[in-house]
């Protein structure tokens, strides 16, 4: 168990100690409230309030590690909701639910008392599973990438082009130096031409062969001229990350390849818990924590609308018992705006009614979650459907040629964070960066090969800038850069060295190879607290950089 995992049971652990010292006056506000109900059952706002607490119960008491005082809670629970329903009650089954909720009373404190005696079994049971053995991040220093295919000009190109990409590269020749590449070096990935030596299926079998022999291997990618159903297949079956077909698209497969290595680095998913019991809002909050989400935990559901403006969700986890606002109905209030339409909304609740669970998701509700619930499954659902969330945003908010921001993305997200500079009292520079000579390139050497460049570019901006920093494309051949806590100074001493690199890469065409330069004006939130303006400085010191030698990066005049 790493550092991390320990930290996160400890935290886990501390929060079930509270959980502990609060459930006697827990079950003292339960105790109250079924008094008052057997002194009027007709006092419909009492047993609505008792009704909430026996659900807050059941859905928090498995989870802090008490699975009986649960589903005494929820069998409870179920009854009183009955009575809710319209379900008529004699005397007789009044005072047997008294008699139950007495019992079900002092079987809790007898079984709070043991937990007191035995705090360390108690915490030891609430803890995360963590397997020691689960793959660690693959250290930069041993990201080597075995390239195995013949020994010709297209591969002699490619491998130069992925080293231009600061990979490291070795080019297998045969099968015999493959297998021991890969038993001696443990590389980082493999890719693999299907058909090795011009032998079909050569490269396909080298590794069923392997695998047979129980040969430790990496992430594999094939290369392949043939396109049929078979072959692909095949490459499945032989466990196959990806299928690139002949000629490759290098920027593509350099997507590929930097996705495969980041796998392992959490996906930061923005989690919104809305939960009128704190010490269970908590408890979610640090498990999605330790599986690297950003959580954001509101217990009041008046806030939603302010909350989620400046957190930005990309999933929201909500009980559907609150007091003055229920799940289904904030659900509605949420939906009301177009700009949460498709923000998933999942369900955590002890409801196991079907024509609730039913009623929540006509109302936009993408899933529905039953507490208690270990912390394994709620990581990997949530994990699902923020996934599939920000798959569908992609598509919405991404050039298709470069997979960066759109121009009203980009913008979008400027708006955003000059906001935040402005609460935060911190600086955000802009830059507008363009093409030099773009028109040429692409009259020289066609459309094709423009494209290429501009996703050459768009990558190395993705690979050499920080993880905060956000790239957009604007239009044509021209990118929007965003530096958040930097200064215009700050961030030209990034941008040139972006520059520089980009300058040195030779693009292949059928006509030669070439290099392509760009330049860049940048301008910073000290000048204007206006987005647009800002963009104007930043484009008007860009105009300044093309028209004075180009290739280079000019600040923007400071505005009165």
């Amino acid at each position: 168990m790493d550092d991390r995992d320990q930290e996160l049971n400890d935290a886990l652990q501390a929060l079930a100690q509270v959980y502990i010292a609060k459930l006697p006056a827990k079950l003292a506000e339960i105790e109250t409230s079924a008094q008052r109900f057997q002194a009027d059952p007709t006092d419909r706002e009492n047993f609505i309030v008792l009704h909430r607490l026996l659900h807050t119960m059941a859905g928090s008491a498995g989870t802090f590690g008490f699975p009986d005082v649960g589903d005494q809670a929820r069998d409870l629970e179920v009854r009183l909701k009955n009575y809710i329903s319209g379900e008529t009650w004699d005397t007789a089954l009044h005072n047997n639910f008294g008699l139950q909720i007495n019992h079900f009373l002092q079987e809790t404190k007898i079984v709070h008392e043991s937990a007191l005696a035995a705090k360390s079994e108690l915490a030891s049971s609430v803890g995360v599973a963590v397997n020691d053995q689960a793959d660690a991040p693959i250290p930069p220093e041993k990201k080597l990438i075995l390239w195995a295919d013949d020994v010709d000009q297209e591969n002699k190109d490619i491998i130069q082009i992925l080293q231009q990409f600061a990979f490291d590269i070795q080019h297998v020749q045969d099968l015999p130096e493959l297998e021991l590449a890969v038993q001696t070096q443990r590389p980082a990935l493999l890719v693999l031409n299907v058909d090795f030596k011009d032998h079909a299926f050569a490269g396909l079998n080298e590794i069923m062969r392997l695998k047979e022999n129980a040969v430790e291997l990496p992430p594999i990618l094939f290369t392949s001229k043939t396109n049929n159903f078979e072959c692909r297949l095949r490459a499945v079956r032989s466990g196959a990350e990806a299928f690139f077909l002949k000629p490759l698209d290098i920027l593509a497969l350099t997507e590929r390849i930097e996705e495969i290595f980041d796998r392992h680095n959490p996906r930061h998913f923005r989690i919104m818990i809305i939960d009128d019991d704190v010490d269970l809002a908590q408890y979610y909050s640090r498990v999605l924590q330790g599986a690297g989400m950003v959580t954001e935990v509101l217990n009041n559901p008046e806030c939603v609308l302010e909350k989620m403006a400046h957190f930005r969700p990309e999933l929201i986890l909500m009980d559907v018992y609150m007091p003055d606002c229920d799940g289904v109905e904030l659900s509605r209030v949420i939906r009301q705006d177009i700009s949460y339409l498709d923000v998933p909304i999942v369900f955590l609740s002890s409801e196991n009614n079907l024509q609730k669970q039913i009623a929540a998701v006509k109302v936009g509700a993408d899933d529905f979650l039953s507490k208690p619930i270990s912390p394994e499954l709620l990581i990997s659902s949530l994990t699902t459907r923020a996934e599939r969330y920000r798959a569908l945003r992609t598509l919405v908010m991404r050039d298709g040629l470069t997979g960066l921001f759109n121009h009203s993305a980009i913008k979008e997200d400027l708006i955003a964070k000059m906001s935040s500079a402005s609460r935060s009292v911190s600086a955000v520079s802009v830059a507008m960066i363009d093409l030099d000579n773009f028109k040429l390139v692409n009259d020289t050497y066609g459309h094709q090969i423009g494209d290429q460049v501009l996703r050459t570019l768009s990558h190395l901006l993705k690979q050499r800038l920080r993880k905060s920093d956000v790239v957009g494309r604007y239009g044509g051949e021209e990118f929007i850069v965003i530096f958040p806590n930097t200064t215009a100074e700050g961030a030209k001493i990034v941008l040139d060295k972006v520059r520089l690199a980009f300058y040195q890469i030779h693009h292949i065409a059928e006509k030669g190879e070439f290099c392509v330069g760009f330049s860049a004006g940048i301008a910073d939130s000290r000048q204007t607290t206006s987005p647009d303006d800002l963009l104007s400085i930043a484009d008007a010191a860009l105009y300044r950089a093309k028209h004075s030698g180009k290739n280079q990066i000019v600040l923007g005049d400071q505005q009165s």
